[in-house]
């Protein structure tokens, strides 16, 4: 999609480190993202010549005093430096509701990866596992609303690993992660209208035995050196609360829950296949978890969570400047925006696209047809997933109101499908699909344009 403004122009970060190198790194990264930084040695001489939006601390000497993070806003976000054996140890980090990615940092830095979290960090725009592989890397996209079809897409999933080139050891865990995010969010994510797990109780035969249920997205890619698995449902049940009780457990090795009561099952199994693990959370709306298994560090015998994200999508630039505005900052400036439109980047309908393996190219990418090899028996119902960014854009599906990337699915008998995006500052979309639009998985990509374009 087209950007109005660069990423991170108007944003100051505060960077704590007396590591040389890592300061070096972090330098190049600003400079290349547009944003301003100070740096440091130590956390109480913090100092700020503009009013901080991100700070990196390097926790592998020092942990936070209390000096440093009262000199950081409170809607500012936190970035922490920690040692490969600390990463688990050091999860309390996150009970300060500032802190978004833990870090580790030894013998190189992800570039790629700082910019990603940075940027999610400030902006709010956090669903997406395209955001973790460079740009034009393919990425593939699968429906499942059974049982039946998680063990197909898993199927899918390890044949195109072993197209992939990935080794069988690593396929193994990816199998492992995969298993374990689709469990939770077909299973355990969905709830009633008290909070209650709907399946609760049930076991794993009685939960394999239910027909359909919600629909969730799963995505997958490999870029090379990462492979990515990414598992997103409707429901938003996950909370940053419970997410820090599943972490904390893992951190102290208390026993999990049964398989029949909870979200929290396999998480230390999760996290000890992954290389990296980010929750993206929209609380009553959706989840998203993402498990990236870093192929260079497997060879090398490297095996294990290296950093750990937390991005909540209310922390977006709106909410962090009310919350300033609460404590009696200034808020920060904001570019004007320029008045523009949406037009429709894609449409596509598959057939048979109840597990077809989509391809969906990097921001405003097109989408070519699935391989035959991907098909997969017509599906039972008609969805439709709207993908539009950033994050506040307003989509209406047939009067309902539903979240970009998420999949909605079309009532039996529907004639026509009104479908609306709108966003501050833009001209409104919207588009009615008949029924012969109406094939089976739906796919719209609405993008940004401005007016001088």
């Amino acid at each position: 999609m087209a950007a109005t403004s660069p990423a991170m122009l108007r944003y100051h970060m505060t960077v704590i480190t007396r590591d040389v190198a890592l300061k070096r790194s972090i330098k190049r990264l600003t400079t290349a993202t547009g944003a301003t930084a100070d740096f440091v040695a130590e956390g109480g001489q913090v100092n700020p010549t503009r009013p901080i939006d991100l700070a990196i601390f390097d926790a592998r000497y020092d942990l936070p005093d209390k000096r440093f993070l009262s000199q950081i806003p409170r809607g500012a976000r936190i970035l922490y430096i920690v040692s490969g054996e600390d990463l688990i140890h050091r999860v309390s980090l996150f009970e300060d509701q500032r802190a978004t990615s833990l870090f580790c940092h030894d013998e190189r830095f992800d570039d790629d990866e700082f910019i990603s979290s940075a940027t999610k960090a400030l902006r709010g725009e956090i669903f997406g596992l395209q955001k973790y592989f460079p740009w034009g890397v393919t990425t593939f996209t699968m429906l499942v609303k059974s049982y039946e079809e998680k063990s197909r897409a898993i199927d899918i999933m390890m044949r195109y690993a072993q197209l992939a080139g990935v080794r069988g050891p690593v396929r193994d865990r990816i199998q492992l992660v995969a298993d374990e995010l689709m469990m939770n969010a077909l299973y355990h994510a969905p709830t009633d209208d008290h909070g209650q797990e709907k399946f609760r109780g049930m076991t794993l035969k009685q939960l394999a035995q239910l027909s359909d249920v919600n629909p969730i997205q799963v995505q997958y890619g490999c870029s090379g050196r990462y492979f990515g698995v990414a598992v997103r449902d409707g429901g938003g049940s996950l909370t940053r609360e419970r997410a820090l009780e599943y972490l904390g457990r893992a951190r102290t090795g208390a026993q999990m829950e049964q398989k029949e009561s909870g979200a929290g099952l396999g998480l230390v199994s999760v996290l000890h296949s992954v290389s990296k693990l980010v929750f993206n959370l929209a609380p009553t709306y959706s989840t998203e978890v993402i498990g990236l298994l870093d192929m260079e560090l497997f060879a090398h015998g490297k095996v294990g969570a290296r950093s750990l994200h937390l991005f909540t999508a209310a922390a977006s630039t709106e909410a962090r400047d009310e919350e300033a505005d609460e404590a009696g900052e200034a808020p920060r400036p904001r570019p004007r925006r320029r008045a523009g439109g949406w037009v429709l980047a894609a449409a596509v309908g598959a057939a048979a696209a109840g597990l077809g393996t989509a391809y969906t190219l990097q921001r405003g990418g097109a989408e070519e047809s699935p391989p035959a090899s991907h098909a997969a028996p017509p599906v039972r119902s008609k969805t439709i997933t709207v993908y539009a960014e950033p994050s506040g854009v307003q989509i209406v599906v047939g009067g309902r109101p539903a979240d970009s990337g998420v999949p909605v699915v079309v009532p039996p008998g529907t004639v026509e499908l009104p479908i609306e995006v709108t966003y501050p500052g833009y001209r409104p979309w919207s588009r009615t699909l008949s029924a012969t639009d109406l094939f089976g998985d739906e796919r719209i990509y609405v993008v940004q344009l401005d007016r001088e374009r």
